[in-house]
């Protein structure tokens, strides 16, 4: 009976392994596409596992998201494994950096079809508890599809950010309820997380689209509509993409309420560019728009990317307006990479109510003079302080309505040693209400230092639920900070499936650029409208015949218009300056030239003339 027994064991285990292999036994193809935010891809390889998926020293081709990896017939429910890595010799190079390092499901392979991956630099898959977890995007196999990428350089994200639109597999349930696609995929160069989310066509023949906003009416559009069937892309759905693949539209947010402007489709060169390099926007004449003096008092700047204000949340704003100001400097320019002392700033201007900037009107106490040449400097950087300094924060806590009436609030962290109830970080209770209130110093001399904390009843036991630390940013120019917390639950109270997430306080990224000051060196222009004997001739030739003797008639007087690129119409401010050409005498024959003036904001001159030629009756 024994070996009987053991018989049948050997016959079920054969069967359950045999089932598994036919279960397995399907093939699909899969492809990686890699893409690096500076467009040089070269060197980079794949280190790969998983079936027959193995390293490649080289891509297997480029396409417009970057390059890409071809694996065919994976067995179905294969892991892989993949790190996109620079290669040296035909081996993965340990010491450079990893682009992108994940591993993917057993539910990556689908049998018979050819499924698309799309990873960005910086993407590290992890355990979804960690807070640089990113995700790949897949694209459906059989589905056109979108991948719209995001990206703040001010890491500002707007926690209800998502989209409207039209046309899809997926909808949003209405205007001002967005939804929410978007998830982590990859990093900048200085840690700022770059977001996507992947739309699929509903209708193959429909005109799907798009708008990137939070859900607060119009005023919170970071796009106008996105439309993959446009004249940019027409034809997107019939011919351009096999079913599987994607068009990626890159979105830079440059405000809200804004045009297609801030929207490049299938070109990640310029939008990296324009994402992941800091600068000042140079002067656009026509549009008038830019880093350029309006006058010699009065210079604006615009930035490439917003920049975090301390404005807005600040307790001393004379304070905030001096930091802001000290971003500024203004050098004339003496050589080459060589500049004069900086220039006396009066003020600097910008939108007060608005948490992130990018626009800023600098006041200079004495004008720039045009015949020189001059140098704008922004560096938001804070220095380390020689000796340390107090500052004194406060943290103002609601908390939930279960909260036990006796409970003690406390704070720890890396302040107090996590020391849950310690003398000093215990907050006083506002009346009889759910808010509380604590004051404490904490010592800095970094231009920002970071302290993580939790709240607690007094207890580890009895402390927050919440999904990560949360942080204080302290910057070291202020004497005091107020931050405001809210415990939405405690772990041992009627705690949720899952822990709500810590507010985000992030350090601001030090950013430095310099730009040439564009002035006004061009003078305006005097155009002669009539009469004909003087428009479009030489200044010599240019003769009007007075009847000698006679009144003067002013509708013997020029019509000419003064314009300025800069300025515009300056047709009111022509005048006829004070001289020898400001006189004519009609009783006395001969020829009188008589002098036209214009002056810009800049003092730049321009002075036409012409003749008054008096002469006696034949």
């Amino acid at each position: 009976m024994k070996k009987v027994l053991i018989v049948l064991v050997l016959i079920a285990a054969a069967f359950g392994f045999f089932g598994t292999q036919v279960f397995a036994a399907g093939t699909g193809n899969l492809v990686i596409h890699v893409q690096k935010w500076d467009g040089d891809y070269t060197g980079i390889g794949a280190h790969a596992w998983g079936g027959p998926v193995a390293p490649m020293a080289a891509p297997s081709g480029t396409d417009d998201f970057g390059i890409y990896f071809s694996y065919n017939d994976v067995p179905l429910l294969t892991e892989v494994g993949f790190i996109a890595i620079k290669f040296v010799d035909g081996g993965a190079d340990w010491a450079s950096s990893k682009l992108t390092n994940v591993v993917f499901g057993t539910d990556l392979i689908v049998e018979n079809e050819t499924r698309h991956v799309y990873l960005f630099e910086g993407g590290i898959s992890r355990e979804a508890s960690e807070a640089d977890f990113a995700y790949p995007i897949i694209a459906p196999v059989g589905v056109n599809s979108a991948i719209i990428v995001y990206f703040d350089p001010s890491n500002a994200y707007e926690e209800n950010l998502g989209v409207h639109n039209w046309g899809w597999v997926e909808n949003a349930t209405g205007w001002n309820e967005p939804l929410q696609i978007f998830t982590k995929v990859g990093k900048a160069a200085d840690g700022t997380f770059v977001y996507a989310g992947l739309l699929q066509f509903a209708d193959p023949v429909g005109t799907p689209g798009a708008i990137v906003y939070y859900g607060d009416g119009d005023a919170s559009k970071k796009t106008n509509n996105i439309e993959p069937k446009n004249s940019e892309n027409a034809g997107y759905i019939e011919t351009l993409k096999g079913a599987g693949q994607a068009d990626v539209y890159y979105v830079l947010n440059k405000g809200n309420d804004l045009s297609m402007d801030n929207v490049w489709v299938n070109d990640p060169e310029t939008f990296a560019q324009e994402a992941f390099s800091f600068r000042l926007v140079a002067f656009d004449s026509e549009a008038m728009s830019g880093t350029y003096a309006v006058d010699p008092n009065t210079i604006i700047v615009k930035t490439s990317a917003l920049i975090s204000s301390p404005y807005p949340t600040a307790l001393d704003k004379d304070l905030a307006k001096e930091v802001i100001k000290n971003w500024f400097t203004v050098r004339e320019v003496t050589g080459i990479d060589t500049y004069g002392e900086p220039l006396d700033i009066e003020r600097v201007d910008f939108a007060t109510s608005n948490e992130t900037l990018n626009a800023f009107v600098i006041i200079l106490t004495n004008g720039l003079d045009n015949t020189k040449e001059y140098e704008v400097f922004f560096d938001n950087y804070t220095e380390t302080l020689a000796e340390a300094k107090e500052v004194a924060v406060t943290l103002n806590l609601t908390v939930p309505a279960n909260t036990p009436v006796d409970a003690v609030m406390s704070a720890a962290g890396a302040f107090n040693g996590w020391t849950p109830g310690s003398v000093g970080y215990v907050a006083t209770q506002v009346g009889n209400s759910l808010v509380y209130t604590l004051t404490f110093n904490v010592s800095v001399t970094e231009a920002y230092t970071t302290f993580e904390y939790k709240w607690t009843r007094g207890s580890w036991d009895n402390d927050e639920y919440i999904d990560t630390n949360r942080s204080l940013v302290i910057p070291n120019y202020l004497d005091s900070i107020t931050y405001d917390d809210v415990v939405e639950s405690w772990k041992d109270i009627e705690a949720p499936v899952d822990k709500y997430a810590a507010p985000k306080r992030v350090v601001p990224v030090n950013l430095s650029a310099s730009l040439e000051v564009a002035m006004d060196t061009a003078a305006p222009e005097i155009l002669f409208i009539s009469p004909t004997a003087i428009v479009g001739v030489d200044e010599a030739a240019r003769i009007i015949t007075i009847a000698w003797g006679s009144p003067f008639d002013q509708n013997s007087f020029p019509r000419f218009r003064a314009t300025d690129d800069r300025d515009g119409d300056l047709t009111p401010f022509v005048y006829v300056p004070k001289g020898a050409n400001s006189v004519l005498d009609t009783r006395t024959e001969g020829d009188y030239t008589i002098m036209l003036r214009v002056v810009d904001k800049w003092g730049n001159v321009t002075e036409e003339t012409f003749i008054f030629r008096v002469v006696k009756p034949a």
